[in-house]
């Protein structure tokens, strides 16, 4: 009885274990985003028109909208500004309801100015 009780303790901590495991593995999943050429940059509508591969494995251009908090990030990781994305830039993005929430360029880092 007590081995059975033991086993059933066990099993329990090991299901609580790996239940948050699994999605976590899912959420950071979704973080690591989209891979996509740029197709078209609006930023005076505030959207970015994108060329990416579905999940069939088809090549379709989707349009998103940007959000207005997004979070723009040159290849080096570095603060960036929408002036560094041009049409046929390889891109990183993250979506959330239809909104680009975090957009990083994989080409090129920022243009640096010089302070003189």
């Amino acid at each position: 009885m007590f081995r059975t009780m033991l086993c059933s303790m066990l099993l329990a901590g090991l299901c609580a274990t790996l239940a948050p495991a699994a999605e976590k593995t899912k959420a950071d999943k979704h973080k690591k985003g989209h891979e996509a050429e740029i197709v078209k940059v609006d930023p005076q509508n505030g959207t970015l028109t994108v060329k990416m591969t579905n999940k069939k494995g088809n090549e379709v251009e989707k349009t998103f909208k940007l959000a207005e908090d997004i979070e723009y990030a040159d290849s080096t990781g570095q603060v960036a500004t929408i002036d560094i994305f041009t049409s046929g830039d390889m891109v990183l993005f993250v979506d959330h309801e239809g909104q680009i929430k975090k957009l990083t360029n994989k080409d090129k880092p920022a243009k640096k100015t010089d302070d003189k």
